[in-house]
């Protein structure tokens, strides 16, 4: 069965976003504070992940979110591949995260509240998974980075409602692919 001009148009839309978000999760983690073991990079890397799930969607979302995090992990320019070890778990935490939040708040009727209701959702798996991972790494050192994660969370999650809410607003309207 051959594609319509409107699906045909929606693919390239589609890929067109994963690329972009991808690339821009990857600069945005890039542009990161190290912090010792386990404790990880502070970065704005979340923020861009958000945003590409909610406005864009799950599969945008989960590509986005576990390719671009996973290529800070194996080939970060500052600090070479020193975060290697977390390639295998971002792949998956992450990517799982932006496919929730893309599942929770994506064309959602009352988008506001579902959108909380992701990224807090995704805050909590992320700050669990990485809690899993570190604790089989580091044991209870682990402990720490939760309370980092902890900490990281609450600020990123006000800046990702308060960004979206902006994005919103500028662009007259509520998805990127309407």
């Amino acid at each position: 069965m051959q594609k319509t001009k409107t699906e045909t148009k929606h693919s390239s839309r589609r890929v067109a976003y994963m690329g972009a978000f991808t690339a821009l999760v990857y600069v945005t983690t890039s542009i990161s504070i190290p912090m010792p073991p386990p404790l990880g990079v502070w970065h704005m890397g979340n923020l861009v992940s958000f945003l590409s799930a909610i406005l864009c969607g799950p599969i945008v979302g989960a590509f986005a979110c576990g390719v671009g995090a996973t290529l800070f992990d194996v080939w970060n320019p500052l600090w070479g591949s020193s975060f290697s070890v977390y390639a295998p778990a971002t792949f998956i935490i992450r990517g799982t995260m932006g496919y929730l939040l893309g599942l929770i708040a994506y064309k959602r009727e009352n988008h506001r509240k579902y959108a909380i209701i992701a990224v807090l959702t995704g805050h909590i798996w992320k700050n669990v998974g990485y809690f899993i991972y570190d604790y089989l790494l580091y044991g209870s050192a682990a402990f720490f980075d939760l309370t980092s994660l902890t900490v990281k969370s609450v600020f990123e999650v006000i800046l990702t409602l308060t960004t979206l809410e902006a994005i919103r607003r500028k662009i007259g309207r509520t998805y990127l692919s309407e």
